[in-house]
């Protein structure tokens, strides 16, 4: 029987080692439907392989039955367990595995080979090994070595940075390059920045290589098409530091250079992608308009950014990232009764919906428990809200959404999570709030449960946790330590594995300034406004790439993330940073020696992740609520 199982796994390339929860939902056919829409999640596609894996063992199960007794079939799970948690590997391994079973096999390993197990070709399936991410698997590997490329190689950077290149895979090697850019200190800061062309994923380009980040910028052209002598650099004399949090003055003097543009990012990497409209010219613009700005190389990219909620037509429930009507979602409603009774945690899904019997659902995170004055609030963030208040129709007329959003949200909108009602909107901090991303200060809402919710176990992993200061969040980027997910609370739940439970890292690669306070400026003209009023017409974003990243993007909005610093109170530790709010695709999912197919399809819709957006923490949050 264990030959069975060797069998099975190596067809479709894979070693693994996974813990007792996630083998045991992938082996038992009996509790299956009852484990595993809760408690392993993971979408990776290997993981989802091994799922199918034990779908074939559950298809023998029925006949194996028919010829072999039920003393043989529990030895045969033992055994499997076993393998899979040892990580049977090579071809002897799985010959000797036989013995491991407490019975005799009543099938040759000819027979066995001879199986038609209806399995995907070795081409489609590569042999990898899978390390339980669950943080109940104790020990389990970070893969800190994917994240961090090439460490003892630091030394080498920068004069030898060709050598390094040298040793990096070849899918994106060539497209990567190490770039100095200006730093106020004195010495030149360096990164990585790399625009792939091969079909890489994001997660085989690590955080960092030879210690210094590695930037995905959005797709562009530099210089830009069509510039025939352009104006000089505005600031020769007074190079931008793009490490650096950029003073008011100058954000004031780009957007005022850059007219009609919506905002810009300041990379690491000493690129500011200035975001323009549709309608933009930047024909004209490439011979008009600079093409560097205070020694930083302009290009001009549309606006495609793109807020991270989950918006679907069925409910989605906790501890879960897929909400369409397929398989999964069929296991999630066999599983609906047994999960009906927990209560809620760090990183549930919480939705806004704009009735009780509506189908159409917009969903993110919870993304933290605060109090005030005695009083717990929710965290969440704003956009899943005013989106589903947006969508609201009165008999198929959709009738002036934006001044249902000048009106109290509670008219419009429901607050579930846990398939219940769970509580009001108590305050949002983006009353100017329109079609995202205009009018979002903070993209930060706090709602106040209900006397039923079932909310005890919202509560922070980290004891210690803070807000990071104003400073502390203006000097992210030059801090080697790397932001973090805020995850579980507890072992027994956090089996229940999300992907923002991997212990995931985050590195800073820049900054967003979006000039979306329109409605701050009044009649008079942007540029006849004072520095201090002109603080009022800007967000701020802090932009970072993640490993592992989020598959697909969607669904994570509101998550906390932290790193430290100092904090608000003046000590030092681990401070929230804010809240995911965005994804920017780079807008370059082109691959030219791809074969048709669903696989190139999905690549041209998806594209792939730069980078993530968190907005700024209000400052009411951070000097007047407490962390819980």
């Amino acid at each position: 029987m264990s030959q069975i199982c060797i069998h099975l796994l190596r067809r479709h390339g894979i070693t693994t080692k996974l813990c007792n929860v996630c083998t045991k939902a992938i082996l038992d056919p009996t509790v299956f439907d009852r484990y595993h829409g809760r408690n392993c999640t993971d979408p990776r596609p290997q993981v989802r392989r091994i799922v199918g894996v034990r779908q074939q063992w559950k298809e023998l199960y029925t006949s194996l039955r028919r010829t072999i007794d039920v003393t043989a079939v529990e030895a045969f799970q033992d055994s499997l367990s076993h393998a899979v948690n040892t990580g049977l590997s090579s071809a002897s391994d799985a010959e000797n595995a036989t013995s491991l079973s407490r019975t005799t096999d009543t099938l040759s390993g000819e027979e066995i080979r001879n199986l038609d197990l209806n399995h995907s070709s070795r081409a489609d399936c590569a042999s990898t090994e899978i390390v339980c991410q669950c943080s109940s698997s104790i020990g389990a590997s970070t893969n800190s070595a994917g994240r961090h490329a090439l460490v003892g190689l630091a030394a080498r950077l920068p004069s030898a940075w060709e050598e390094v290149q040298d040793k990096l895979p070849d899918s994106y090697k060539w497209d990567i390059e190490y770039v100095t850019t200006h730093s106020d200190g004195g010495a030149a800061s360096g990164c990585w920045t790399c625009m792939p062309l091969e079909d890489c994923e994001p997660e085989q380009i690590p955080l960092t290589i030879a210690e210094a980040p590695v930037v995905l910028p959005v797709d562009h052209q530099w210089p830009p098409i069509g510039g025939v002598h352009p104006p000089p650099d505005p600031r020769p004399s007074a190079p931008i530091d793009c490490w650096n949090e950029l003073p008011m003055d100058t954000i004031r003097d780009l957007f005022l250079t850059f007219e009609g543009s919506l905002g810009f990012y300041v990379l690491i990497s000493g690129l500011l992608q200035i975001i323009v409209s549709e309608t933009f010219d930047t024909t004209w613009a490439s011979s008009h308009l600079p093409h560097k700005y205070g020694g930083l190389k302009v290009c001009y990219i549309t606006n495609t950014m793109e807020p991270t909620m989950l918006q679907s037509n069925v409910a989605t429930t906790p501890r879960t990232g897929v909400s369409s009507q397929t398989q999964t979602s069929r296991l999630m409603s066999a599983s609906k009764q047994a999960r009906s009774a927990q209560t809620l945690q760090l990183n549930d899904f919480i939705e806004a919906r704009v009735s009780s019997t509506s189908r159409e659902r917009f969903a993110g995170r919870i993304g933290l428990k605060v109090e005030k004055d005695g009083q717990p609030f929710l965290v969440m963030s704003s956009h899943v809200i005013t989106e589903a208040i947006l969508s609201k129709s009165f008999f198929g007329l959709n009738r002036d959404p934006m001044k249902r959003l000048q009106e109290d949200w509670n008219k419009h909108t429901e607050i579930w999570a846990g398939n219940a009602k769970i509580g009001t909107i108590a305050k949002s901090f983006d009353q100017d709030a329109e079609y995202y991303p205009t009018g979002f200060n903070h993209d930060v809402t706090l709602i106040r449960p209900n006397a039923t919710a079932s909310f005890a176990d919202v509560k922070s992993p980290i004891g210690d946790l803070g807000w990071l200061c104003r400073d502390g969040w203006s000097s992210l980027r030059q801090q080697p330590s790397a932001i973090r997910i805020l995850g579980p609370t507890e072992t027994d739940r956090a089996a229940k594995c999300i992907k923002c439970n991997t212990n995931s890292e985050a590195i800073i690669v820049g900054e967003g300034i979006f000039f979306n306070q329109t409605s701050s400026a009044g009649a008079k003209p942007a540029r006849n406004h004072d520095l201090s009023t002109w603080k009022r017409f800007v967000s701020r974003a802090v932009l970072y790439r993640v490993n592992p990243d989020f598959n697909p993007p969607n669904g994570y909005s509101g998550i906390a993330l932290y790193a430290d610093g100092t904090r608000e109170d003046g000590t030092q530790g681990p401070g929230i940073v804010g809240f995911q709010s965005f994804v920017q695709k780079s807008d370059h999912p082109q691959k030219f020696n791809m074969p048709e197919g669903p696989h190139l399809e999905r690549r041209l819709k998806e594209g792939r992740v730069a980078f993530y957006g968190a907005f700024q923490v209000p400052d009411e949050l951070r000097r007047g609520y407490n962390i819980l």
